[in-house]
């Protein structure tokens, strides 16, 4: 059968299946997907990206958002180059869909040309693998499909993560008997029997989660004196009326999701480093929170009854301090910790803040820290940040995010794909200019000024090493013309290593040679190279002004700063002497 039809029947089932966005990344022995998402076999949101790396991490932004994506590549080492996403979806918990094309079994180990054992490549970071041979549309073919949609959706009752689905496709590649795309030419007539629909109509099973009834609170956790809950990513969505209802102050990290809900209690590092913090008897854990040293010493102390709350394996528990698991937990009926703790923290917030903004003030102002404040203030829409330092900083110095959805790649914490990962973001949400726009010639986009609607603007913070690892995706970014601002806090190469053991272990010449490795770019070329605005910003005081003016369309701010490793440490023991 031609491989097109075996295509249209993937695609087809898939977006029955709930897939909701397609990335295609251009190739020959996949190019059957191309014919038949040219042909209207998918009926979501499609689109070509030229490098497989940024396709990877576009839809990690995707899937983070709550989307169904799907990558499809052709063979060879395009498949490896989606390793990095596979590796941060996996470990973040987000669904996504690896198609990758393949050679049939007759052409593998052979040494024909761009064909490796690419099935299963991805090892144990994937949920599930299928190997499709090439084949008619049939329920055995829906069934795998149905299978690996629910492995990547954490059905019945596993842990959500990317799935393979590796198709081989022998020749032709092409449609048989017909241009696709192409009006009629009045020439000969195509072959009917080229065209013939299938005989069998695909109805795909649904494999629903299993209902999980919340334990109760009572039974769990009980009565504490010192409670506190600690929310890190994919932290449930009932963190806040755990909060609200028990009396444990909830601190959550910046991308825990916990801060679009609101009450959340600032300045966690501060907190759990304070006298008050020794205190604590009592942690509920939901979600993984893998941001800060002092949180990971509090959830190990052999003192603390430790709560984790999590559907999902591998949990976190690093030090094996959990006194118990539990896959859902229902709120209190009324307040289980002492009456006077939580005001206690309360007392202790208002002092971080006092004592922190005295720290800043008494600075050159040019930190990330004072950065981090800068774009909290000045924007109100998705923030997606830097895994590096940029979300350290926030959870350092911001005192709010309250109403925020704020994302960052801390699956793997690495640098790979930010700026694709805030495209994909951006393109779920909605965030982009119209389609037109988009395939407009970049001169005519760079020349528009029209003012979008700046509270859904995506505004992405990242250090310079993470911009320059990622550069080749502010090519997606033009392409898409995502309304989203990419701004750059250059200290001059891996401030992040300053910050901790490393900075105080080298001299600063083996610092800058081994660590900082700073990369001369060019920041305003390089935006005018991919036709994406650009705009410089001497110090995060002025970011204001230029985050507030209209703009559509993706842009590049370059912000000079200073690595001023210090500030982290100070600002975290801020309370370090303080009585409350």
């Amino acid at each position: 059968m031609p491989a097109v039809d075996t295509a249209r029947a993937i695609l087809s089932t898939l977006e029955d299946l709930g897939l909701t966005h397609v990335l295609y990344c251009p190739g020959s022995r996949s190019a059957p997907f191309a014919y038949a998402l040219e042909a209207g076999a998918f009926g979501g949101d499609a689109r070509p990206v030229l490098d497989e790396r940024s396709a990877g991490f576009a839809a990690v932004g995707l899937a983070r958002t709550g989307a169904l994506p799907a990558i499809i590549v052709t063979s060879g080492t395009a498949v490896a180059e989606l390793t990095p996403a596979v590796l941060e979806a996996s470990h973040a918990r987000l669904p996504l869909l690896v198609l990758s094309a393949d050679r049939p079994g007759e052409l593998r180990g052979v040494g024909a040309s761009q064909a490796t054992a690419q099935a299963g490549l991805f090892g144990v970071h994937a949920r599930a693998s299928i190997d499709l041979e090439p084949q008619e549309p049939s329920r055995s073919l829906v069934g795998q499909l149905s299978r690996a949609l629910a492995a990547a959706l954490g059905a019945p009752t596993g842990t959500p993560g990317p799935v393979q689905i590796n198709v081989a496709f022998r020749d032709p590649l092409t449609p048989q008997g017909v241009r696709v795309g192409a009006e009629s030419d009045g020439g000969s007539a195509p072959d009917p029997a080229d065209e013939a629909p299938a005989s069998f109509v695909p109805r795909p099973t649904r494999v629903l989660p299993a209902s999980l009834a919340p334990a109760r609170w009572e039974d769990v956790v009980g009565e504490a004196r010192a409670g506190l809950i600690v929310a890190g990513e994919g932290a449930s969505p009932r963190a806040a009326q755990w909060s609200l209802t028990s009396g444990f102050p909830l601190l959550a990290e910046p991308a825990s999701g916990a801060w679009a809900g609101g009450e959340v209690t600032p300045f966690e590092q501060a907190i759990v480093s304070s006298p008050l913090g020794r205190e604590v008897d009592t942690v509920v854990v939901t979600g993984r929170p893998t941001l800060s040293r002092p949180i990971h010493a509090l959830l190990a102390r052999p003192d603390v009854r430790v709560i984790v709350v999590d559907a999902g394996t591998p949990w976190v528990d690093i030090s094996g301090n959990a006194s118990i698991v539990v896959p859902a937990l229902a709120a209190p009926r009324v307040p289980s910790c002492e009456s006077s703790w939580a005001a206690r923290v309360r007392s202790a917030v208002d002092e971080a803040a006092s004592r922190i903004d005295a720290l800043l003030a008494g600075g050159s102002g040019r930190s990330m820290l004072d950065l981090a404040r800068a774009v909290a203030a000045a924007t109100v829409g998705p923030l997606v940040l830097g895994a590096s330092n940029p979300v350290r900083a926030f959870d350092l110095a911001v005192a709010s995010l309250n109403g925020r959805h704020v994302y960052s790649n801390r699956g793997q914490a690495g640098i790979d794909g930010t700026i694709a990962t805030a495209v994909g973001i951006a393109l779920s949400l909605g965030v982009y200019a119209h389609r037109d726009e988009a395939s407009a010639p970049r001169s005519a986009r760079c020349g528009k000024d029209a003012g979008p609607n700046q509270a859904s603007r995506v505004t992405a913070v990242m250090g310079d090493l993470t911009l320059s690892h990622d550069a080749s995706s502010l090519a997606l970014a033009a392409a898409t013309g995502a309304d989203l601002d990419i701004i750059v806090a250059d200290d001059e190469g891996g401030g992040i290593f300053a910050t901790l053991e490393h900075g105080r272990a080298t001299t600063p010449q083996a610092y800058d040679r081994w660590f900082g490795v700073a990369q001369a770019v060019n920041y305003e070329a390089l935006a005018a190279a991919y036709g994406i605005r650009f705009a410089r910003a001497y110090a995060p005081s002025e970011l204001a002004s230029i985050l507030r003016a209209p703009v559509t369309g993706p842009r590049l701010i370059h912000v000079p700063i200073e690595r001023a490793a210090h500030l982290y440490a100070q600002a975290r023991n801020a309370l370090c002497e303080a009585e409350f």
